[in-house]
């Protein structure tokens, strides 16, 4: 008999604003009577995970999360550590989560982030949640990182943007969702866009690796359609999670009767 501690684990990827397809994904999986029972997520993936190991709904999760424009959870600066100051995002997520701490939450989450002090990845999944969730997502140069304990964290996807191994002693099997495909891309109109692009190319190596080691491996393709930063899309994104999921469970026989 397996002694490994859950039946069914999720890995879910950062990937900014695309993050909205984890959501599709989420419901999905639960409309086919799959629950995961732990989650693993960095970013986009640490956002998204903090509301559902909270006990929140996928469909409501998509309701709080596009109920106002980008610029309502971000602040403009003037540079010095980052462009983009996230405290309107930090305020939304306090008021919706109603677990404070990673041991308040109803499922166990892994959340992500770079100690730039150090120069290595550390695992989240003790004390603060919201500021763990917030480092997780601090883009390097376009927010600033953010301190916790004297150290300096950025975004985890800068070293792993998809975060399998710590589920892999713990999880009979294991769901992955990456919203970083890659497709042809014609014309680089601006330094934005060659950065974006360049990112998505270092970290698709890593998921490839990975996805063999993954009972479900779900990955919308037309995702690389859309920008990091791009809320107003947020519904058509979840939809494209649903959708390949449901997919990727049918042709695996894993359609609810």
């Amino acid at each position: 008999m397996s002694k490994k501690k859950y039946k069914t684990g999720i890995v879910l990827s950062g990937g900014g604003t695309r993050g909205f397809a984890h959501l599709g994904a989420l419901k999905a999986l639960n409309d086919n009577g799959i629950f995961p029972e732990i989650v693993s997520g960095v970013s986009a993936g640490a956002i998204i995970g903090s509301l559902y190991c909270d006990g929140k709904k996928p469909d409501d999760i998509l309701n709080i999360l596009t109920k106002h424009k980008i610029f309502h959870y971000l602040h403009f600066t003037i540079p010095k550590q980052g462009l983009i100051e996230m405290t309107g995002f930090a305020k939304r997520l306090n008021k919706n989560l109603e677990a404070k701490f990673f041991e308040d939450l109803e499922i166990p989450l892994l959340v992500f982030a770079v100690d730039i002090n150090n120069a290595k990845l550390v695992k989240f999944d003790t004390g603060d949640l919201v500021m763990a969730v917030k480092a997780s997502s601090s883009i390097p140069f376009l927010f600033p990182p953010v301190k916790i304990n004297d150290i300096y964290y950025s975004d985890g996807g800068m070293i792993e943007n998809f975060p399998i191994e710590p589920l892999e002693e713990l999880c009979e099997e294991i769901i992955g969702v990456n919203v970083n495909p890659i497709g042809y891309e014609k014309n680089f109109s601006n330094l934005y866009q060659i950065a974006e692009r360049t990112f998505h190319i270092i970290i698709r190596t890593r998921i490839i690796e990975r996805r063999d080691r993954c009972s479900l491996f779900i990955e919308p393709k037309k995702l690389d359609q859309y920008g990091l930063m791009n809320i107003s899309s947020g519904n058509e994104i979840y939809k494209m999670g649903y959708e390949e999921t449901i997919r990727v469970l049918r042709e695996n026989n894993r359609i609810k009767k």
